[in-house]
């Protein structure tokens, strides 16, 4: 690989690393489409470009995530009792996931990940809370608290079943059904995340096996040479988007979600 190329790579992780500490998405819902463009550039060419792509993901989604919890911690932005609950399914959804990507048409992953994105943009940005900060302001759950454990199910399938860590479809849910607070999705989601970033990466590496079309230094769909520059450059701005959250208000944090979401959507259905 060029040294353009490992630049490429340092670039494409920093980017995401900021997105994961700041948004709390896990970093994939941006990882995917810059990786879609990247990884060609770099050379990697394969009829599984995407599982590559995704499976190399829940590497990395474990290590933002990582960073970005440490900072959450730090600024005490975590609700460690929802983490405790929502964490074992999860783990069980992450695997579920890898094993179903596995036996998926790669374009049918690329349109379901754009889809996904894009309706949970939607939700976010139209229908958001009305007290974004959550049940501290009196904001009351559409459903019971007792479900929760079933949102680290589903963040955990289509997490990794789309390669993009669960944030794009489990903060929607947490905000609107469940009225938590937005000051601390980021922090909360980034702690599961490392639960379905390392258990989803174990599902790629093992479905991936034996597979003949994949890049040099592979296990499985996990693409090291490209992991360790990308991972490299997200980590540290993980913490950098931490920062960033812990000090921007509730209210646009939520409209921020949503719009960013809603443009990376349709960049990949449409250009």
């Amino acid at each position: 690989m060029s040294v353009i190329g490992i630049i490429e790579l340092f670039l494409t992780g920093a980017l995401a690393g900021l997105a994961a500490g700041f948004m709390g998405v896990g970093g994939g819902a941006v990882l995917t489409p810059l990786c879609l463009m990247v990884y060609p550039a770099v050379g990697i060419a394969s009829d599984n470009l995407i599982k590559v792509i995704f499976g190399t993901n829940m590497f990395l989604i474990t290590a933002f995530s990582l960073s970005a919890s440490l900072k959450h911690h730090s600024n005490r932005k975590i609700d460690w009792s929802s983490v405790a609950v929502m964490g074992p399914l999860a783990i069980v959804g992450s695997v579920f996931g890898g094993w179903l990507a596995s036996h998926t048409d790669p374009s049918t992953l690329i349109k379901s990940f754009a889809v996904l994105l894009a309706i949970s943009s939607v939700l976010i940005v139209l229908k958001g809370s009305t007290k974004p900060a959550g049940k501290d302001e009196g904001a009351k759950p559409l459903l019971p608290m007792r479900l929760l454990p079933l949102v680290g199910f589903i963040g955990g399938a289509f997490g990794s079943f789309l390669g993009i860590g669960g944030g794009t479809i489990m903060i929607p849910i947490m905000i609107l059904a469940f009225a938590f607070p937005v000051d601390r999705i980021a922090g909360t989601t980034s702690s599961i995340f490392i639960f379905i970033g390392l258990f989803g990466m174990l599902s790629y590496m093992w479905y991936g096996r034996g597979m003949t079309d994949l890049p040099g230094w592979s296990t499985g769909y996990v693409w090291w040479s490209g992991a360790i520059p990308v991972a490299l450059g997200g980590v540290p701005m993980a913490q950098v988007g931490a920062w960033i959250n812990s000090k921007t208000h509730a209210r646009l944090l939520q409209r921020l979600f949503g719009l960013i979401l809603l443009v990376i959507a349709l960049k990949i259905l449409f250009f």
